[in-house]
Protein backbone atom coordinates (compact mmCIF):
# COMPACT_ATOMS: atom_id res chain seq x y z
CA UNK A 1 0.00 0.00 0.00
CA UNK A 2 1.38 3.26 -0.96
CA UNK A 3 2.24 6.00 1.81
CA UNK A 4 0.38 9.39 1.65
CA UNK A 5 3.67 10.88 2.40
CA UNK A 6 5.04 9.97 -1.27
CA UNK A 7 5.88 12.97 -3.42
CA UNK A 8 6.27 12.86 -7.21
CA UNK A 9 9.28 13.08 -8.50
CA UNK A 10 8.17 14.57 -11.54
CA UNK A 11 4.48 16.28 -13.10
CA UNK A 12 3.30 18.05 -15.92
CA UNK A 13 4.13 22.32 -16.14
CA UNK A 14 0.41 22.52 -14.67
CA UNK A 15 1.50 20.73 -11.20
CA UNK A 16 5.21 22.30 -10.94
CA UNK A 17 2.78 25.87 -11.69
CA UNK A 18 0.78 24.82 -8.32
CA UNK A 19 3.45 23.56 -6.71
CA UNK A 20 5.72 26.59 -6.68
CA UNK A 21 3.49 29.19 -7.91
CA UNK A 22 5.81 30.24 -10.65
CA UNK A 23 3.93 31.29 -13.47
CA UNK A 24 4.39 29.37 -17.07
CA UNK A 25 6.47 31.88 -18.61
CA UNK A 26 8.38 31.89 -16.04
CA UNK A 27 9.32 28.61 -15.74
CA UNK A 28 10.33 28.49 -19.60
CA UNK A 29 13.05 31.39 -18.73
CA UNK A 30 14.76 29.00 -16.16
CA UNK A 31 15.30 26.49 -18.84
CA UNK A 32 18.09 28.48 -19.78
CA UNK A 33 19.79 28.47 -16.33
CA UNK A 34 18.33 24.50 -15.67
CA UNK A 35 18.01 22.99 -18.57
CA UNK A 36 17.56 19.72 -16.76
CA UNK A 37 14.18 21.33 -15.02
CA UNK A 38 12.29 19.96 -18.54
CA UNK A 39 12.39 16.26 -19.30
CA UNK A 40 10.30 14.52 -22.16
CA UNK A 41 7.99 11.55 -21.94
CA UNK A 42 6.94 10.95 -25.77
CA UNK A 43 4.63 14.27 -26.28
CA UNK A 44 4.32 15.21 -22.59
CA UNK A 45 6.23 17.40 -21.32
CA UNK A 46 7.63 17.12 -17.48
CA UNK A 47 8.85 18.94 -14.54
CA UNK A 48 11.54 17.37 -12.28
CA UNK A 49 10.25 18.36 -9.33
CA UNK A 50 13.68 18.00 -7.40
CA UNK A 51 15.45 20.47 -9.73
CA UNK A 52 12.30 23.03 -9.00
CA UNK A 53 13.08 22.91 -5.76
CA UNK A 54 16.45 23.33 -5.67
CA UNK A 55 16.02 26.71 -8.15
CA UNK A 56 13.57 27.78 -5.42
CA UNK A 57 16.07 27.32 -2.91
CA UNK A 58 18.72 29.15 -4.89
CA UNK A 59 15.98 32.21 -4.81
CA UNK A 60 17.48 35.07 -3.06
CA UNK A 61 14.96 35.55 -0.01
CA UNK A 62 12.50 38.63 -0.02
CA UNK A 63 13.25 41.98 1.47
CA UNK A 64 16.97 41.00 2.20
CA UNK A 65 19.31 43.18 1.14
CA UNK A 66 23.22 42.04 -0.20
CA UNK A 67 24.57 45.47 0.59
CA UNK A 68 26.47 45.81 3.60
Amino acid sequence: MPSENVRPRSGKIPAAIQRSGIARSSLYKLRAKYPELFRKLGSATLIDFDVLDRVIDELPIAGKSNKV
